[in-house]
């Protein structure tokens, strides 16, 4: 669960923001873009970023509170870690610390067993397990996340400070999919509002429509809401921006719920260097 879920906070959490040059005659086009045309111009703008963020390297810290029926924590785990775009190498943890038993978690890396014995052909993730960042945007294509949802451009707002395109987004009907990742995104809809200077994502909003067989097949993701903001530009760099995301996730099991919220921020940013075990091998 939680490569899969820090998969989705990157598809919006990363942030979308090298500088883009306008004229007179794109604003004139402005008010004819699509909010198809709005979603491709805001993921090439993330393949953008990832270039021009090689030579920098954030820290981020993930967060999840696991909480009982009354809405009482029982367990908290906080994971602190640099991320350095383009390292497909796993993220490298700078501290963890964990209280109770979370479920699905086991040292902030690997996937606990949480379902009965023999669950199918769900496998544990790997100690192995690459940098989710680094596969958000191969998964929009591998997913088909383009073609699965129908689009509708929403009046302009404002958000991070500065004018923003606005598009919504939702399942279509009768979808195919081969996968519990095409199963997920086939029932999740939402928002996101995209700069118009830049097509950086500045905000979204998403979340399940109805509950999906993910896991296992007695278990059902019943909710799943995130929330995304980016920070406003600070000194004219929009490319070092800080950001924030939230996630509500509920597991039904036939006798019992799994409970979770997790908060994601990015705290720093820094030239890179090198990896501690780099250093050591030397």
């Amino acid at each position: 669960m939680r490569r899969f879920r820090l998969t989705i906070f990157f598809l919006l959490v990363i942030p979308f923001s090298v500088p883009f040059s306008g004229s007179s005659a794109a604003v004139e086009e402005e008010d004819k873009r699509t909010a198809l045309g709005i979603f491709d111009a805001a993921l090439a703008q993330f393949e953008n970023s990832r270039a021009a963020l090689k030579k920098w390297q954030y820290h981020q810290t993930l967060t999840t509170h696991q909480l009982d029926s009354a809405g009482k924590v029982v367990a908290k785990g906080i994971w602190r870690s640099i991320v350095r775009p383009g390292d497909p190498r796993q993220l490298e943890y700078t501290a963890k610390s964990m209280e109770g038993k979370l479920s699905f978690f086991e040292a902030g890396n690997e996937e606990e067993e949480t379902a009965p014995k023999n669950p199918g052909p769900s496998k544990a993730t790997s100690k192995s397990e690459n940098n989710p960042a680094e596969s958000a945007a191969e998964a929009v294509r591998k997913y088909d996340l383009r073609n699965r949802y129908v689009w509708q451009r929403l009046p302009d707002e404002n958000a991070a400070g500065e004018g923003a395109y606005v598009i919504a987004f939702e399942p279509k009907p009768k979808q195919s999919t081969r996968s519990r990742e095409e199963r997920f995104f086939g029932l999740l809809a939402g928002k996101l509002w995209v700069s118009r200077s830049d097509f950086t994502v500045l905000k979204a909003e998403a979340a399940l429509q109805s509950p999906c067989h993910l896991f296992w097949i007695i278990a059902q993701v019943t909710t799943f809401q995130l929330n995304y903001e980016l920070e406003p530009a600070r000194g004219g760099n929009r490319l070092l921006r800080l950001s924030r995301a939230t996630a509500k996730t509920v597991v039904t099991f036939p006798f019992y719920s799994v409970r979770q919220k997790h908060w994601q921020v990015i705290t720093k940013y820094e030239p890179r260097t090198p990896r501690r075990s780099d250093q050591a091998s030397r």
